[in-house]
């Protein structure tokens, strides 16, 4: 076969659109006037169809006595390019339901990747390339790819660039959560056989840093701190505002859940169990997304074992919170906190299903106010409930009952497919453990009506 007619059909492989027309191909015995191929597997057929007619012809021509050789392997599939594999690996996780942000990390650090090694094919990517990559990590410039006038910046110009900026290292955490997904990432190519084997081979675990930061704020609060943020003459005049602002900051405190899994609630994930209030912590759909086939929901979940009932803690209950139901149930929104918005992808229009972001941000800004240093928001009421718990000599395996972390099952047939769950005794556990905290702040009281003029105006909410 000529070399331009299988130089035509590589480069169709490639590129595999449109029609491709080869006229009066001869090789061997094999002769074809004319091939019309659409598709990147029937040229690939094609390719091979030729070659092993080709090597049978030149086998029989250099042996006289026409010695028998082994047959051929098959032709490889051409590998495709970085971009093309990128694209499709990125689809094919959202497709399998893994987190919005995990997937948009996962993204990042290929981004990262394809302006390390460029839009090369993916079986060219060798560990001198990973190399590269990790001198990018060390020294890649503050948003190197979200700022729009770094968007042509080639490997060279931004590590020229972060020199000249002395960026910060970043931490080792931060390099090997770029690593699993680069591991993750061609782990793939090579069971789909893509590629032969992985770059990401000769790159082990990184270890972590053992090094503490003393200047570092610690992430729990103490008494003192706890009654400087519920203060009451602080915390209702900030609170007052909107409902989120004076429900999310003591249910946190009391439940130690999550900051968005509290921000997404909605009126149905308030029910009542034997005659126990409780706070459903779940992920449902969304009357106006019912129609789609996925992204049904804005709520969203850390896992399987962030899936969990809570009883409502008394002091809530004392503090008012049916009363805030009722009010909330009147104003006729889904959603318990409607001044919050889920946020919206500004590539996809798809929802970022982070009902907590605003609230995180007005939080930590009335924590300065009150001379919290930075780092120190919601999410450390959290860390204070199961430091509590655990100081109290409650298991881990209770505390997760609280919190929402997911256990290490020993025997997990067991678990997931005969150890059915009891919800009344689930219950009786949980209050009993919750009953244990008893942090010492006095909450403010939830007077009926109280948001009544803010949740008057349907124009300030959010689906």
């Amino acid at each position: 076969m000529s070399s331009i007619v299988q130089q035509q059909l590589r480069d169709y492989i490639t590129s595999p659109f449109g029609l491709l027309q080869i006229k009066d191909v001869h090789v061997g015995n094999v002769r074809a006037s004319e091939i019309n191929i659409t598709g990147r597997e029937a040229a690939i057929h094609a390719l091979e169809l030729f070659d092993r007619a080709d090597e049978r012809s030149r086998r029989v021509r250099l042996s006289k006595n026409r010695t028998l050789y082994p047959e051929p392997l098959p032709l490889g599939s051409p590998a495709r390019l970085l971009s093309v594999e990128i694209s499709d690996y990125l689809s094919y996780r959202e497709r399998c339901g893994l987190a919005k942000e995990t997937v948009e990390d996962t993204a990042r650090s290929l981004k990262l990747l394809r302006i390390a090694c460029g839009d090369v094919p993916v079986s060219r990517i060798d560990h001198a390339h990973i190399y590269k990559l990790w001198d990018l990590l060390r020294w890649a410039p503050p948003l190197l790819l979200s700022d729009f006038k770094y968007r042509d910046y080639t490997f060279e110009q931004a590590v020229a660039l972060g020199k000249e900026l002395g960026v910060t290292p970043p931490a080792p955490a931060t390099l090997e959560k770029h690593r699993r997904f680069l591991v993750t990432f061609f782990g793939k190519l090579v069971k789909a056989k893509a590629i032969p084997m992985s770059p990401m081979e000769a790159f082990p675990e990184i270890k972590k840093d053992l090094v503490v930061d003393t200047n570092k704020p610690e992430r729990l609060f103490d008494e003192e701190e706890l009654q400087r943020i519920f203060s009451p003459k602080t915390f209702p005049a900030w609170a007052k505002k909107y409902p989120h602002r004076w429900w999310l900051p003591m249910i946190s405190l009391y439940t130690g859940a999550r900051i968005n899994e509290l921000a997404q609630l909605k009126v149905t994930d308030i029910v009542e169990e034997a005659k126990v209030w409780c706070i459903r912590i779940q992920k449902t759909v969304d009357a106006d997304l019912r129609h789609k086939d996925r992204d049904r929901s804005r709520q969203s979940l850390k896992g399987k074992a962030a899936v969990r009932t809570l009883p409502i803690p008394k002091p809530l209950l004392d503090a008012g919170f049916l009363d805030f139901l009722e009010d909330i149930k009147a104003c006729g929104h889904p959603r318990l906190f409607p001044h919050l918005s889920a946020g919206v992808n500004r590539e996809t229009g798809e929802t970022n299903a982070r009902y907590s972001q605003g609230a995180v941000n007005q939080f930590s800004s009335y924590m300065k106010t009150l001379g919290f240093g930075k780092g120190i928001g919601a999410h450390a009421f959290r860390h204070t409930l199961a430091t509590e718990l655990h100081h109290k000599n409650v298991s881990d395996q209770d505390i997760a009952l609280i919190t929402g972390h997911s256990l290490r099952k020993n025997v997990p047939v067991l678990h997931d497919a005969y150890f059915h769950k009891k919800p009344k005794l689930a219950r009786a556990t949980q209050i009993r453990i919750l009953a244990k905290y008893k942090p010492p702040v006095e909450l403010p009281k939830y007077e009926r009506g109280q948001f009544s003029e803010c949740l008057a105006d349907p124009s300030k909410f959010y689906p």
